[in-house]
């Protein structure tokens, strides 16, 4: 079908709240995408209804238009002939915060951070479940064991399961830290491993008082220690390294960049760091060490009410692994812990909360970290549920479960619960209760309280309107270029040399969910991309990030990376052109994996049926790890 392109531009110009709301326009092979200064303006009815539109939403701070290859480059090219100017990436990079505060900008950039870290955080849940639950002496005790019965070497195993990744928490966090911030991720990897070197004092250790580990003192009142399991140091340490960093870029010559600068970085931070950061947040431990002491011994609950709210505020900081000490103190002086049970319920509260969002949501990606996140917290692992689903929107859910806490805190300390170790928390924080029948039998109430009071008032009350959002409803294009004169491709071959991920876990809703068509996707090991079938160049994206091609009936988009079209073909060649006769495996396009990865963007390559829905069956036929031809998806008429 031939298309009024120009007509068809001016509709959207007035669909979406005419060109007063439009800030500026940029296309990808896919999409139109329009930043605009009200979304309320635009009308995704009436958008819907233009010709060659197959769909809306809104993310990224962009009104996104989805066209299709072929028509989304002819759109724009007459979007802007209207005088509407070209997004630079400077203005894409702040669409995704604006309408945003100061508070809601700096949780999403923390959250941004730390969703990588999450599925290590789920994992190191589930092995520190099974350690405290299969180890612990409560249990092992029920069988006329302790734990000088089970073997050292499988107890060294279980430690480095349940250890590695809390140990290296902060190395892992600052290198995230660095990659949000724009700074070189391995600079962050080494300084955060750096922070937690052998050499230094343990956190561990010296948040333990038996253990004689003692800070080093520098000048005699500057204490330095390592930062184990600590996520604020490294984070306000990457931010400032990535900072300086990406100064010293600027202002050292490029002849000695290569050395200077990435020696300047860490030898600076590892120095501010240990000097400066981490000492400052040292106090702040010690004040609340100090503050919960005093908390816990007021009257009517009061003390498990403030200590409950401010619990997951506390945990924000990195630092509560100095409460350790308190509870080592509270076990060593009475033989119970009160301070355990508290912990517990916040557990809880986060996994209720956690749950109501994710089960609740529409976002995918939500969909898919909360139930795991859920399971991590009632494990006793709060990380995930906090920082990948409960404050990665907004404020509302993080409140909601730092009252629930407070509330279940109180009524602990009111019931007066209390454990006999530390360390384990939620379900098989149980295993320290089961001393006394009514402790455990209290513990058990609490917590499914706790659990389904979180899961309902947030349910009802607290689900962000932001993972509420879905894309627009998807309309089917009518038009279809002539057939090619190659044969019809039953099997589809690799695009690249990687691993194969499905088509839900592509991490783009627009490839995910399937709106351009069915599809595949490929994690690649190096920049060559190779063509799937024989037939012609159809499309070639002026980015050179996407190409179309066609053969027999059959219509593919190769899309490499996401987002990739904000690099304005940076990192990109081209080896064929429009018209081009292709043979299966035949080079297309190369990247550069470093440039696409430093810009921020995932790699992923996705193979996509633009027309599937017009053929009989299209299935994926990959294993895990792929070359270059190998069986992609298979395609029947």
């Amino acid at each position: 079908m031939n298309y009024d392109y120009a007509k068809i531009a001016k509709e959207v110009i007035q669909a979406v709240g005419g060109s007063e709301n439009i800030k500026s326009a940029a296309h990808c092979a896919t999409r139109l995408r329009l930043i605009v200064a009200d979304r309320s303006l635009a009308d995704d009815e009436k958008v819907g209804e233009i010709d060659a539109v197959k769909g809306t939403f809104f993310t990224a701070g962009q009104y996104q238009i989805i066209f299709g290859t072929g028509h989304v480059n002819r759109v724009y090219e007459q979007i802007t002939q209207l005088g509407i100017a070209e997004t630079t990436a400077d203005e894409a990079k702040e669409a995704k915060m604006d309408g945003k505060n100061q508070v809601q900008k700096a949780i999403r950039t923390f959250g941004d951070v730390f969703v990588p870290v999450i599925p290590a955080l789920v994992a190191t849940g589930l092995f520190l479940g099974l350690k405290g639950a299969l180890l612990n002496d409560n249990f092992l005790a029920l069988f006329g064991m302790t734990n000088a019965d089970i073997p050292h070497t499988f107890q060294v195993l279980v430690e480095v399961l349940s250890g590695t990744t809390f140990a290296f928490l902060p190395a892992i966090v600052c290198w995230s830290t660095f990659r949000v911030f724009g700074g070189s991720p391995v600079l962050g990897l080494i300084l955060g491993l750096m922070l937690v070197n052998g050499a230094l004092p343990n956190a561990y250790s010296v948040a333990d008082p038996s253990s004689g580990v003692t800070p080093l003192m520098l000048f005699g009142f500057i204490p330095i220690v390592g930062y184990q399991g600590s996520i604020l140091p490294a984070f306000v340490a990457g931010v400032i390294g990535s900072k300086l960093e990406k100064k010293l870029r600027k202002t050292v010559p490029a002849v000695f960049d290569f050395m200077i600068t990435p020696f300047l970085v860490l030898f600076i931070m590892l120095i501010l760091s240990l000097l400066v950061i981490g000492p400052l947040l040292h106090a702040l431990e010690n004040v609340l060490l100090v503050i919960v002491e005093y908390a816990l011994k007021l009257p009517l609950g009061i003390g498990g009410l403030i200590v409950g709210f401010f619990w997951s505020i506390i945990t924000l900081t990195g630092v509560h692994h100095i409460f350790n000490m308190l509870e080592i103190s509270l076990l060593a002086s009475t033989g119970f812990n009160p301070f355990n049970a508290i912990l517990c319920m916040c557990g809880f509260s986060s996994a209720g909360v956690c749950l109501a969002i994710s089960v609740k949501a529409k976002k995918k990606e939500i969909r898919a970290i909360g139930p795991s996140a859920t399971v991590s917290a009632l494990l006793g692992i709060g990380e995930p549920a906090l920082f990948g689903v409960i404050l990665r929107y907004g404020m509302k859910p993080f409140l909601l479960s730092c009252s629930i806490n407070g509330v279940a805190g109180m009524i602990a300390m009111l019931l007066g619960m209390k454990g006999t170790g530390n360390g384990i928390t939620t379900i098989p924080g149980m295993l320290l209760y089961i001393y006394k029948p009514s402790q455990l039998m209290m513990y058990v109430l609490l917590a499914i309280a706790t659990f389904i009071t979180a899961f309902c008032l947030c349910w009802f009350f607290a689900v962000p309107p932001e993972v509420m959002e879905t894309d627009g409803s998807v309309k089917k294009d009518a038009s279809k270029p002539a057939p090619a004169p190659a044969p019809f491709p039953n099997m589809l071959g690799a695009a690249a040399q990687g691993t194969f991920v499905p088509m839900e876990k592509i991490p783009d809703p627009t490839f995910s969910e399937g709106v351009l068509g069915t599809c595949c996707g490929i994690e690649p090991e190096n920049g060559n991309v190779y063509a799937p079938m024989d037939g012609t160049i159809c499309q070639l994206a002026d980015t050179l990030h996407a190409v179309g091609m066609e053969a027999d009936g059959v219509e593919l988009l190769i899309h490499v990376g996401i987002d990739t079209v904000s690099m304005k073909g940076d990192g990109f060649k081209s080896h064929v052109k429009e018209g081009q006769a292709v043979k299966k495996g035949d080079l297309l396009l190369t990247m550069d994996l470093k440039k696409v990865k430093a810009a921020g963007h995932p790699a992923t390559i996705m193979v996509i049926v633009t027309n599937s829905d017009d053929l009989e069956s299209v299935e994926a036929a990959a294993s895990e790890k792929l070359m270059p031809g190998d069986p992609l998806m298979r395609l029947n008429k």
